[in-house]
């Protein structure tokens, strides 16, 4: 069998990341005015990653089959180019990403697409957003996963019958059929899985700019699930709310062989939450030093789940980044959606951080249930005073199959049904009568431009360095986006 897997580019100039935002996707669209334009377009050039879900598939599914990737959204392909090499391929499978803000062009512009081209071909889809929109599961997507793709995959690419295949949703006969959901992979299960064979990836195109300066960058899952059940995030619907983690030996043997044999400089962890278990990463920064692995690296985590031993030993192993989801300072309105952290934490914890050279990126949500104008307005300011290396300033977003959707529908906050607008820029529900859409974009686009537009953000970047590196990154951009300029024209 052909297996073909695929990133589709996105519907518009704007860098449609799949493999973020808590499963969901992220279009990089900061809003409608020149400032947000510029900063959408800056952003769209420093970053491309793999979607990991497609890097696991590709490899499982490369053990039986004829597997070959297209990754479009981080190679700079049309849409055009992208259909013709898929119609040179002829795959029998094709496998490849929905997300919450392109779900309808990935399915009437993408897929329909595909099905003219390759008639024959089953569409399988993976992600977290289109098991929550069950009214679009149907033709030209033939099967939605909904479980994690290593359990189902290749019974799917065996042409097994597909009632007997848990953790998918399917059209026959005109009807969706959803069966139960794949039992999470547990314990020396995710040590079992194979390491991903990046020789089918543009793995050397992988960058995680700002973050890690150093390129390419691979992605690497070495836990799932998250106990903290947060009701704006998926990743507990998806992962469940079990921690499972893989040990510290297969993880470091896995990055052994990124930067050994592919010649990886940095890692993005993509964990939900990697630094759980003090102990365990401590082991792995252990074993990457005494195993000589020089990888930058970039995680995720809590401020409250780092102490200054464990960030020293981060900091030595090689993390020169650490993003955390602060979204909230009020208690009042932390409460309604997740576990409050305490603001001396978080402060304590950031400015530790910087201090040693490990940049930071703080998450923050404006709108959330039981904001006001004031909730705002103490946040941002927390934010300003806080100063990491990088803010993100997102409005309140109720993506299909969170908490949060389920409490906007019940409470009728959802104003506008607009898939496209999913994506953390725009605001699509109203909770109470001054935090109107408008409103809450503005304050979006003014928060970033009160951060990062202060004459001290700019004289601290300038003090910590790297001008000279980033400067030869910055015109390497420029020649890529001339490269696939001339690629897209050449059918």
């Amino acid at each position: 069998m052909r297996v073909l897997v695929l990133n589709p580019p996105a519907s518009d100039n704007n860098y449609l990341n799949r493999d973020q935002m808590g499963g969901m996707g992220q279009r990089i669209n900061f809003g409608k005015d020149l400032f947000a334009k510029l900063l959408s377009d800056f952003k769209s050039k420093f970053i491309r990653i793999p979607v990991t879900q497609l890097v696991y598939a590709a490899t499982i599914a490369s053990q039986e089959h004829e597997v070959k990737v297209i990754d479009s959204m981080n190679e700079g392909k049309n849409l055009a180019v992208t259909f013709k090499e898929i119609s040179l391929f002829n795959p029998d499978f094709l496998v490849m990403p929905v997300s919450s803000s392109g779900i309808l062009f990935e399915k009437d512009v993408v897929a329909a697409g595909i099905k003219k081209i390759v008639p024959n071909c089953k569409i399988i889809t993976v992600g977290e957003t289109l098991p929550y929109m069950p009214h679009l599961i149907s033709p030209p997507f033939d099967i939605c996963i909904s479980g994690e793709v290593e359990k189902c995959l290749l019974e799917i690419c065996r042409n097994k019958d597909l009632k007997d295949i848990a953790g998918i949703s399917y059209v026959k006969e005109g009807k969706l059929v959803t069966n139960s959901n794949t039992p999470f992979l547990i314990g020396t299960d995710l040590d079992a899985l194979p390491f991903p064979k990046w020789d089918l990836f543009p793995y050397k195109k992988y960058r995680y700019y700002p973050l890690i300066l150093k390129e390419p960058v691979a992605t690497l899952i070495s836990t799932r699930g998250c106990p903290y059940g947060c009701h704006y995030c998926s990743y507990t619907e998806n992962q469940g709310l079990k921690w499972r983690a893989r040990s510290p030996e297969n993880v470091v043997e896995e990055l052994a062989l990124d930067y050994e044999k592919y010649g990886f400089k940095g890692v993005f962890f993509r964990d939900p939450l990697f630094t759980l278990d003090k102990q365990r990463t401590m082991k792995i920064c252990d074993l990457m030093i005494a195993r000589g692995i020089k990888l930058d690296f970039a995680l995720e985590t809590r401020p409250e789940l780092l102490d200054e031993e464990l960030m020293d030993k981060l900091k030595l192993a090689g993390c020169s980044a650490i993003n955390m989801g602060i979204e909230d300072v009020n208690v009042e309105v932390l409460k309604n959606v997740r576990i409050p952290i305490n603001t001396d934490i978080i402060k304590k914890t950031v400015n530790y951080l910087e201090k040693i050279g490990i940049r930071t990126t703080c998450f923050f949500i404006l709108g959330l249930p039981g904001s006001t104008r004031e909730t705002l307005k103490k946040t941002i300011d927390f934010s300003l005073k806080l100063n990491p290396s990088h803010a993100e300033y997102k409005v309140a977003t109720p993506y299909p199959g969170t908490k949060m959707y389920k409490s906007a529908l019940e409470n009728k906050w959802i104003i506008e049904e607009n898939y496209d607008k999913l994506g953390g820029y725009y605001s699509v529900m109203q909770i109470n009568d001054e935090l109107t859409p408008k409103y809450l974009e503005e304050q979006s686009s003014l928060a970033f431009k009160n951060f990062y537009y202060r004459p001290s953000y700019f004289f601290r970047e300038i003090r910590k360095g790297n001008w000279f590196s980033k400067a030869k990154i910055l015109a390497k951009f420029g020649f890529e986006i001339a490269r696939e300029k001339r690629q897209n024209t050449k059918l």
